[in-house]
């Protein structure tokens, strides 16, 4: 599970805490085990620390890098801000995505390091403060959605397709059939679950946090039209949003959603009247939400180059527009 949102208790104090994420060229990050004597002795986390006084977090993350694992950081990206709460003491993580370093990581306080895919970590437990983040940083840079209407075998057609796109790469799908009714939204994601098994696939349904969780998905998608009804974070343990401007991330962004789908960014024939963002206009909003983003609306698969210029994580495109083996592989 990921960690709640719930607010500090009173009289507790808030540290803040700064951690840099290392990515090796194939995408897999670097974990530290907490050494026996310190407080959760023997999980996992990114390497980081407390910010103290006088500090940035920029700099403290930059320090704790080169302290606890011997890299000294070159560049060093602003990513996520979020709290998680203790027992003791509520922490503050301020996430750096470290872009550039030198030398070679190895465990100057006498700590295991290993180097894990995000998406199937070979150690844990995680510490639960980092899970968050961790769910995150597993995410691929192509997402895939589903719609599904009511037409007669248009389910069938969709999971026909599965195997042959899940072969050229798939990893992220979101299900998206908000025409059928609720009970029929649960026993399709089901049906995908059984096609998924073994391969790495993760379901987001868009509905509601109860659907997602009857139907056994891995996550939920909200519309930019159910985000703007919700007074706090649905119970669930991935949630993507969509979002069409800044006043919507923020929102994404203060009821603690993990990802945010920003569109359109060109022209669609689904919604012609609708004012494209853009690259630049993408650009802008990437630059002030403090969450991932994918690039939406008009794309193919060929844009991921464009949408990580932009800052995005990458792109979000329907289904139709993927080929199967031999076609785009989407990469954790």
């Amino acid at each position: 599970m990921l960690p709640s949102h719930r607010l500090p208790l009173g009289g507790r104090p808030v540290v803040d805490v700064a951690v840099g994420v290392l990515r090796s060229p194939d995408g897999r990050v670097l974990l530290a085990q907490r050494r026996a004597g310190k407080d959760a002795a023997g999980f996992w986390e990114l390497p980081g620390g407390q910010v103290e006084p006088g500090e940035s977090a920029g700099q403290a993350a930059a320090r704790e890098l080169f302290e606890e694992v011997g890299v000294r950081a070159l560049e060093l990206v602003p990513w996520r801000v979020y709290e998680h709460d203790f027992p003791a003491k509520r922490v503050r993580l301020h996430w750096f995505n470290v872009r550039r370093w030198s030398g070679e990581p190895k465990g100057r306080e006498g700590q295991q390091l290993v180097w894990v895919d995000p998406a199937r970590p070979a150690v844990g437990p995680l510490l639960p403060s980092n899970e968050l983040a961790f769910a995150t940083l597993a995410l691929p840079e192509l997402v895939t959605v589903a719609r599904v209407n009511r037409a007669p075998g248009a389910a069938d057609e969709l999971l026909a397709k599965i195997p042959s796109l899940v072969a050229g790469g798939l990893r992220l799908l979101i299900v998206r059939t908000l025409a059928l009714a609720p009970g029929q939204r649960v026993q399709l994601v089901r049906r995908l679950r059984e096609l998924r098994r073994g391969t790495g696939l993760r379901l987001l349904l868009s509905g509601t946090a109860l659907e997602a969780r009857q139907a056994g998905a891995c996550g939920l998608h909200s519309s930019a039209a159910a985000l703007a009804g919700l007074v706090e974070r649905p119970p669930t343990q991935l949630w993507a949003v969509s979002a069409h401007n800044a006043q919507d991330l923020e929102r994404a962004s203060a009821l603690g959603a993990d990802v945010v789908l920003v569109s359109p960014v060109l022209p669609t024939a689904s919604h012609p009247a609708d004012q494209a963002l853009g690259w630049d206009g993408l650009q802008a909003l990437v630059a002030v939400s403090p969450l991932p983003v994918y690039a939406q609306g008009g794309l193919e698969p060929g844009d991921i180059g464009a949408a990580r210029s932009a800052g995005a994580l990458g792109v979000a495109v329907d289904i139709s527009r993927l080929s199967g083996p031999g076609g785009h592989r989407a990469t954790p």
